[in-house]
Protein backbone atom coordinates (compact mmCIF):
# COMPACT_ATOMS: atom_id res chain seq x y z
CA UNK A 1 0.00 0.00 0.00
CA UNK A 2 1.52 3.35 -1.01
CA UNK A 3 0.94 5.94 1.52
CA UNK A 4 2.75 9.76 2.19
CA UNK A 5 6.18 9.01 3.65
CA UNK A 6 6.37 5.78 2.35
CA UNK A 7 10.29 5.05 1.47
CA UNK A 8 10.77 4.10 -2.15
CA UNK A 9 13.45 2.26 -4.37
CA UNK A 10 13.59 3.25 -7.78
CA UNK A 11 16.03 1.65 -10.69
CA UNK A 12 15.41 2.32 -14.23
CA UNK A 13 16.78 0.75 -17.15
CA UNK A 14 17.75 3.58 -18.71
CA UNK A 15 22.47 2.89 -19.40
CA UNK A 16 23.06 6.51 -18.16
CA UNK A 17 21.64 5.65 -14.73
CA UNK A 18 23.13 3.01 -12.96
CA UNK A 19 22.24 1.23 -9.05
CA UNK A 20 19.89 2.22 -7.10
CA UNK A 21 17.90 5.82 -6.08
CA UNK A 22 16.30 6.76 -2.84
CA UNK A 23 12.72 8.46 -2.82
CA UNK A 24 9.50 8.93 -1.21
CA UNK A 25 6.26 8.68 -1.32
CA UNK A 26 4.89 12.64 -1.33
CA UNK A 27 1.13 12.46 -2.34
CA UNK A 28 -1.13 9.40 -3.58
CA UNK A 29 -3.57 10.49 -6.06
CA UNK A 30 -6.23 8.29 -8.64
CA UNK A 31 -3.99 7.65 -11.53
CA UNK A 32 -0.78 9.26 -10.42
CA UNK A 33 2.23 9.61 -7.87
CA UNK A 34 4.31 11.97 -6.48
CA UNK A 35 7.20 11.01 -5.33
CA UNK A 36 10.40 13.21 -4.20
CA UNK A 37 13.12 14.16 -6.91
CA UNK A 38 15.48 11.08 -6.09
CA UNK A 39 18.58 10.58 -4.59
CA UNK A 40 21.83 8.37 -5.35
CA UNK A 41 23.91 8.39 -2.32
CA UNK A 42 22.72 11.51 -0.65
CA UNK A 43 23.06 13.47 -4.46
CA UNK A 44 20.06 14.34 -6.47
CA UNK A 45 19.90 12.22 -9.83
CA UNK A 46 17.07 14.26 -12.12
CA UNK A 47 15.86 11.83 -14.38
CA UNK A 48 14.22 12.93 -17.15
CA UNK A 49 10.08 13.17 -18.64
CA UNK A 50 9.13 9.90 -20.07
CA UNK A 51 12.13 7.87 -18.17
CA UNK A 52 10.62 4.00 -17.50
CA UNK A 53 11.24 3.26 -13.81
CA UNK A 54 10.83 -0.16 -11.52
CA UNK A 55 9.07 1.51 -8.13
CA UNK A 56 9.39 -0.81 -4.43
CA UNK A 57 8.79 0.31 -1.26
CA UNK A 58 12.36 -0.13 1.07
CA UNK A 59 13.11 -3.07 2.52
CA UNK A 60 10.37 -5.54 0.56
CA UNK A 61 11.30 -7.59 -2.49
CA UNK A 62 11.32 -6.96 -6.14
CA UNK A 63 7.78 -9.47 -6.48
CA UNK A 64 6.48 -5.93 -4.53
CA UNK A 65 7.37 -3.60 -7.19
CA UNK A 66 5.19 -2.10 -9.95
CA UNK A 67 6.71 -0.34 -13.13
CA UNK A 68 5.88 3.03 -13.44
CA UNK A 69 7.23 6.35 -16.03
CA UNK A 70 7.82 9.68 -15.09
CA UNK A 71 4.92 12.51 -16.41
CA UNK A 72 5.61 15.40 -14.86
CA UNK A 73 8.82 17.32 -12.81
CA UNK A 74 8.53 20.31 -10.24
CA UNK A 75 11.02 22.58 -9.15
CA UNK A 76 9.10 24.59 -6.35
CA UNK A 77 8.14 24.44 -3.56
CA UNK A 78 10.02 20.96 -3.67
CA UNK A 79 11.67 19.09 -6.12
CA UNK A 80 9.29 16.56 -6.93
CA UNK A 81 8.42 13.70 -9.56
CA UNK A 82 4.81 12.88 -10.76
CA UNK A 83 5.09 9.40 -12.24
CA UNK A 84 2.22 6.83 -13.28
CA UNK A 85 0.60 4.49 -10.77
CA UNK A 86 0.57 0.56 -11.40
CA UNK A 87 -0.65 -0.38 -14.75
CA UNK A 88 -0.91 2.68 -16.48
CA UNK A 89 2.34 3.00 -18.47
CA UNK A 90 1.40 4.33 -22.15
CA UNK A 91 4.19 6.16 -23.87
CA UNK A 92 6.65 3.64 -24.03
CA UNK A 93 8.89 5.98 -21.95
CA UNK A 94 9.03 8.34 -25.23
CA UNK A 95 8.71 12.10 -23.90
CA UNK A 96 5.66 13.44 -23.88
CA UNK A 97 6.08 16.61 -25.98
CA UNK A 98 9.20 14.42 -28.35
CA UNK A 99 9.02 16.55 -31.65
CA UNK A 100 5.90 16.05 -34.19
CA UNK A 101 6.74 13.79 -37.23
CA UNK A 102 10.34 12.69 -36.28
CA UNK A 103 11.66 9.79 -34.91
CA UNK A 104 15.23 10.43 -34.71
CA UNK A 105 17.27 12.88 -31.95
CA UNK A 106 17.40 17.11 -33.63
CA UNK A 107 20.96 18.32 -34.00
CA UNK A 108 21.32 21.73 -33.22
CA UNK A 109 24.53 23.20 -33.69
CA UNK A 110 25.32 26.83 -31.59
CA UNK A 111 27.49 29.07 -33.20
CA UNK A 112 28.92 32.62 -33.08
CA UNK A 113 30.71 34.89 -35.60
CA UNK A 114 33.60 35.85 -33.04
CA UNK A 115 34.41 34.86 -29.76
CA UNK A 116 33.04 36.35 -26.47
CA UNK A 117 29.71 37.03 -27.51
CA UNK A 118 28.33 34.36 -24.93
CA UNK A 119 27.56 31.73 -27.04
CA UNK A 120 29.18 28.76 -24.72
CA UNK A 121 27.48 30.37 -21.87
CA UNK A 122 23.80 30.12 -23.85
CA UNK A 123 24.90 26.49 -24.52
CA UNK A 124 25.16 25.27 -21.23
CA UNK A 125 21.75 27.36 -19.85
CA UNK A 126 19.57 26.50 -23.25
CA UNK A 127 20.62 22.62 -22.54
CA UNK A 128 19.82 23.13 -19.16
CA UNK A 129 16.18 24.87 -19.82
CA UNK A 130 15.40 22.64 -22.18
CA UNK A 131 15.67 19.47 -20.05
CA UNK A 132 13.14 21.29 -17.81
CA UNK A 133 10.76 20.85 -20.74
CA UNK A 134 11.31 17.65 -20.56
CA UNK A 135 13.54 16.78 -23.72
CA UNK A 136 16.13 14.70 -23.03
CA UNK A 137 19.40 16.66 -23.82
CA UNK A 138 22.73 16.02 -24.65
CA UNK A 139 25.64 18.76 -24.92
CA UNK A 140 28.27 17.97 -26.95
CA UNK A 141 31.87 20.49 -26.87
CA UNK A 142 32.75 20.16 -30.21
CA UNK A 143 35.42 23.67 -30.27
CA UNK A 144 38.47 22.54 -31.36
CA UNK A 145 40.31 25.44 -30.03
CA UNK A 146 39.05 26.03 -26.61
CA UNK A 147 36.93 23.13 -24.92
CA UNK A 148 35.52 25.14 -21.61
CA UNK A 149 31.95 23.21 -21.07
CA UNK A 150 33.36 20.97 -18.52
CA UNK A 151 35.58 23.81 -16.73
CA UNK A 152 32.04 26.30 -16.52
CA UNK A 153 30.25 23.95 -15.48
CA UNK A 154 32.96 22.74 -12.37
CA UNK A 155 32.76 19.15 -13.90
CA UNK A 156 36.03 16.84 -14.00
CA UNK A 157 35.48 14.37 -17.13
CA UNK A 158 38.20 11.49 -17.18
CA UNK A 159 37.41 10.42 -20.77
CA UNK A 160 36.33 12.05 -24.29
CA UNK A 161 35.10 11.26 -27.68
CA UNK A 162 39.07 10.28 -28.67
CA UNK A 163 38.37 7.18 -26.06
CA UNK A 164 35.80 5.86 -27.50
CA UNK A 165 37.39 5.98 -31.23
CA UNK A 166 40.46 4.10 -29.97
CA UNK A 167 38.10 1.57 -28.50
CA UNK A 168 39.78 2.33 -24.86
CA UNK A 169 35.88 3.23 -23.67
CA UNK A 170 32.62 3.34 -24.64
CA UNK A 171 29.83 5.83 -25.29
CA UNK A 172 27.98 5.69 -21.42
CA UNK A 173 31.54 5.58 -20.07
CA UNK A 174 32.62 9.07 -21.75
CA UNK A 175 29.39 10.66 -20.77
CA UNK A 176 28.87 12.90 -17.56
CA UNK A 177 25.97 14.01 -16.03
CA UNK A 178 25.72 17.48 -15.70
CA UNK A 179 22.66 19.97 -13.72
CA UNK A 180 19.09 18.72 -14.36
CA UNK A 181 19.13 15.74 -16.35
CA UNK A 182 21.98 17.63 -19.28
CA UNK A 183 24.38 14.93 -19.98
CA UNK A 184 27.41 16.21 -21.10
CA UNK A 185 29.88 14.62 -24.18
CA UNK A 186 33.40 16.14 -23.60
CA UNK A 187 34.59 15.89 -27.34
CA UNK A 188 36.67 18.23 -28.87
CA UNK A 189 39.90 16.75 -27.77
CA UNK A 190 38.98 13.60 -30.44
CA UNK A 191 36.76 15.53 -33.40
CA UNK A 192 40.14 16.77 -35.17
CA UNK A 193 40.26 12.95 -36.10
CA UNK A 194 37.66 13.12 -38.07
CA UNK A 195 38.94 13.41 -41.65
CA UNK A 196 41.39 10.39 -41.18
CA UNK A 197 39.06 7.83 -39.43
CA UNK A 198 39.53 4.12 -40.25
CA UNK A 199 36.72 2.00 -41.26
CA UNK A 200 37.03 0.48 -37.74
CA UNK A 201 36.48 3.83 -35.85
CA UNK A 202 33.97 5.37 -37.93
CA UNK A 203 32.12 1.89 -37.62
CA UNK A 204 32.32 2.89 -33.55
CA UNK A 205 31.77 6.01 -33.78
CA UNK A 206 28.35 5.73 -36.13
CA UNK A 207 27.25 3.19 -33.81
CA UNK A 208 28.13 5.62 -30.74
CA UNK A 209 25.79 8.44 -31.99
CA UNK A 210 23.61 5.54 -33.42
CA UNK A 211 23.05 5.10 -29.54
CA UNK A 212 22.72 8.40 -28.96
CA UNK A 213 19.64 8.86 -31.33
CA UNK A 214 18.04 6.51 -28.53
CA UNK A 215 18.64 8.08 -25.55
CA UNK A 216 18.25 11.25 -26.43
CA UNK A 217 15.81 13.87 -27.99
CA UNK A 218 17.79 17.05 -28.78
CA UNK A 219 21.90 16.74 -29.17
CA UNK A 220 23.42 20.36 -28.58
CA UNK A 221 26.60 21.00 -30.07
CA UNK A 222 28.69 23.89 -28.69
CA UNK A 223 31.19 24.34 -31.99
CA UNK A 224 33.84 27.18 -32.04
CA UNK A 225 33.86 30.70 -33.22
CA UNK A 226 34.41 32.11 -36.83
CA UNK A 227 34.48 30.55 -40.21
CA UNK A 228 37.05 27.95 -40.33
CA UNK A 229 36.41 24.54 -41.96
CA UNK A 230 36.70 22.87 -38.53
CA UNK A 231 33.37 25.43 -37.24
CA UNK A 232 31.47 25.42 -40.81
CA UNK A 233 31.61 21.39 -41.55
CA UNK A 234 29.66 20.78 -38.04
CA UNK A 235 27.07 23.83 -39.09
CA UNK A 236 26.42 22.15 -42.89
CA UNK A 237 26.23 18.96 -41.12
CA UNK A 238 23.35 19.91 -38.27
CA UNK A 239 19.95 20.15 -38.86
CA UNK A 240 19.89 23.81 -37.21
CA UNK A 241 22.20 26.41 -36.67
CA UNK A 242 21.54 28.95 -33.45
CA UNK A 243 23.82 31.90 -34.09
CA UNK A 244 24.46 34.08 -31.15
CA UNK A 245 25.51 37.87 -31.40
CA UNK A 246 25.65 41.09 -29.41
CA UNK A 247 24.71 44.87 -30.38
CA UNK A 248 28.91 45.11 -30.94
CA UNK A 249 28.83 46.08 -34.88
CA UNK A 250 32.06 43.98 -35.22
CA UNK A 251 30.21 40.85 -33.48
CA UNK A 252 27.09 41.57 -35.67
CA UNK A 253 29.18 42.15 -38.80
CA UNK A 254 31.70 39.14 -38.17
CA UNK A 255 28.08 36.70 -37.56
CA UNK A 256 27.12 38.14 -41.17
CA UNK A 257 30.61 36.68 -42.45
CA UNK A 258 29.59 33.65 -41.10
CA UNK A 259 26.30 33.18 -42.70
CA UNK A 260 27.75 34.28 -45.79
CA UNK A 261 30.38 31.86 -45.99
CA UNK A 262 27.86 28.78 -45.08
CA UNK A 263 25.00 29.96 -47.16
CA UNK A 264 27.58 29.79 -50.13
CA UNK A 265 28.47 26.20 -49.05
CA UNK A 266 24.66 25.09 -48.80
CA UNK A 267 21.13 26.81 -49.59
CA UNK A 268 18.74 27.85 -46.80
CA UNK A 269 20.08 26.48 -43.95
CA UNK A 270 17.85 26.78 -41.12
CA UNK A 271 19.56 29.33 -38.89
CA UNK A 272 17.99 30.76 -35.97
CA UNK A 273 19.45 33.85 -34.31
CA UNK A 274 19.97 34.98 -30.75
CA UNK A 275 21.04 38.24 -29.86
CA UNK A 276 23.17 38.30 -26.22
CA UNK A 277 23.79 41.18 -23.56
CA UNK A 278 21.53 43.86 -24.96
CA UNK A 279 20.96 46.46 -22.39
CA UNK A 280 20.22 49.64 -24.76
CA UNK A 281 16.31 50.86 -25.92
CA UNK A 282 16.61 50.06 -30.24
CA UNK A 283 19.89 47.38 -29.94
CA UNK A 284 17.41 44.65 -31.09
CA UNK A 285 15.54 46.24 -33.92
CA UNK A 286 19.02 47.42 -34.89
CA UNK A 287 20.99 44.02 -35.25
CA UNK A 288 17.14 42.47 -36.57
CA UNK A 289 17.37 45.19 -39.29
CA UNK A 290 21.39 45.29 -39.98
CA UNK A 291 21.24 41.31 -39.95
CA UNK A 292 18.13 39.30 -40.79
CA UNK A 293 16.98 41.70 -43.64
CA UNK A 294 20.36 41.83 -44.98
CA UNK A 295 20.49 38.26 -45.12
CA UNK A 296 17.45 37.63 -46.74
CA UNK A 297 17.92 40.63 -49.04
CA UNK A 298 21.83 39.89 -50.44
CA UNK A 299 22.35 36.01 -50.00
CA UNK A 300 18.31 35.18 -49.75
CA UNK A 301 19.10 32.80 -46.57
CA UNK A 302 15.93 33.91 -44.22
CA UNK A 303 17.10 33.60 -40.18
CA UNK A 304 14.89 33.20 -37.31
CA UNK A 305 14.56 35.03 -34.79
CA UNK A 306 14.36 33.20 -31.43
CA UNK A 307 14.61 36.57 -28.55
CA UNK A 308 17.36 38.48 -26.92
CA UNK A 309 19.06 37.84 -23.68
CA UNK A 310 19.29 41.07 -21.70
CA UNK A 311 22.70 42.33 -20.61
CA UNK A 312 22.88 41.44 -16.82
CA UNK A 313 25.31 41.81 -13.76
CA UNK A 314 23.95 38.15 -12.97
CA UNK A 315 25.22 36.20 -15.95
CA UNK A 316 28.60 37.69 -15.36
CA UNK A 317 28.85 36.14 -11.69
CA UNK A 318 27.45 33.27 -12.80
CA UNK A 319 30.44 32.70 -15.37
CA UNK A 320 32.48 33.27 -12.09
CA UNK A 321 31.24 31.06 -9.83
CA UNK A 322 30.85 28.82 -12.22
CA UNK A 323 27.32 28.18 -11.72
CA UNK A 324 24.24 28.08 -14.97
CA UNK A 325 22.22 31.27 -14.23
CA UNK A 326 19.16 29.85 -14.91
CA UNK A 327 19.37 27.56 -11.69
CA UNK A 328 21.00 29.93 -9.30
CA UNK A 329 19.21 33.42 -10.79
CA UNK A 330 16.26 32.03 -11.77
CA UNK A 331 14.26 35.07 -11.09
CA UNK A 332 16.57 37.29 -13.61
CA UNK A 333 15.73 38.67 -17.02
CA UNK A 334 18.48 36.77 -18.38
CA UNK A 335 17.18 33.27 -16.85
CA UNK A 336 13.30 34.54 -18.17
CA UNK A 337 13.92 36.10 -21.54
CA UNK A 338 16.27 32.08 -21.76
CA UNK A 339 13.21 30.10 -21.22
CA UNK A 340 11.29 31.56 -23.60
CA UNK A 341 13.86 31.15 -25.85
CA UNK A 342 14.14 27.40 -25.35
CA UNK A 343 9.98 27.57 -25.93
CA UNK A 344 10.26 29.23 -29.10
CA UNK A 345 13.31 26.91 -30.50
CA UNK A 346 11.30 23.55 -29.65
CA UNK A 347 7.76 25.09 -30.64
CA UNK A 348 9.32 25.92 -34.46
CA UNK A 349 11.57 22.77 -34.36
CA UNK A 350 8.26 20.60 -33.51
CA UNK A 351 6.75 22.32 -36.84
CA UNK A 352 9.89 21.18 -39.17
CA UNK A 353 8.88 18.82 -41.49
CA UNK A 354 9.63 15.00 -41.36
CA UNK A 355 13.15 14.22 -42.45
CA UNK A 356 13.71 11.69 -45.28
CA UNK A 357 13.84 8.12 -43.62
CA UNK A 358 16.67 6.79 -44.86
CA UNK A 359 19.89 4.82 -43.88
CA UNK A 360 21.34 7.98 -42.53
CA UNK A 361 19.16 9.23 -40.66
CA UNK A 362 19.40 11.20 -37.37
CA UNK A 363 22.85 11.47 -35.66
CA UNK A 364 24.25 8.67 -38.04
CA UNK A 365 23.09 10.84 -41.01
CA UNK A 366 24.47 13.76 -39.26
CA UNK A 367 28.09 11.82 -38.40
CA UNK A 368 28.12 10.38 -41.58
CA UNK A 369 27.89 13.87 -43.56
CA UNK A 370 30.09 15.80 -41.25
CA UNK A 371 33.04 12.65 -42.21
CA UNK A 372 32.08 14.03 -45.75
CA UNK A 373 32.77 17.21 -45.25
CA UNK A 374 35.93 16.83 -42.67
CA UNK A 375 37.73 15.02 -45.70
CA UNK A 376 36.97 17.33 -48.25
CA UNK A 377 37.92 20.38 -46.13
CA UNK A 378 41.66 18.19 -45.21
Amino acid sequence: MLYPGLPLILTTDNPLYRGTLDSKVVAVEDSKLVITAPLQNGKLTLLPVGAILQVRPAGSTEQHGFRAEILTRTFQPQRTLTVTMPHTISRGGRSPVKFENTTTARVIAITSGKGGVGKTTLSINLGIALSRLGFRVCLIDVDLGTANVEFLLGLNARYNIGHLLNGEMGLKDILVEGPEGLQILPGASGLEKLANLNEWQFTRLVNSFNEIDKLFDLVILDTGAGISSNVTNFLMAADEILLVTNPDPHAVLDAYALIKTISRLRDKLNIKLVVNRVSKPGDEARVKLNLLNTCQAYLNQPIEFLGVIPDSSTVALSIREMTPFILHYPDSAAAGSLINIAQRLTGSAARRPQQEADEQGGLRRFIGELQKLFTASG
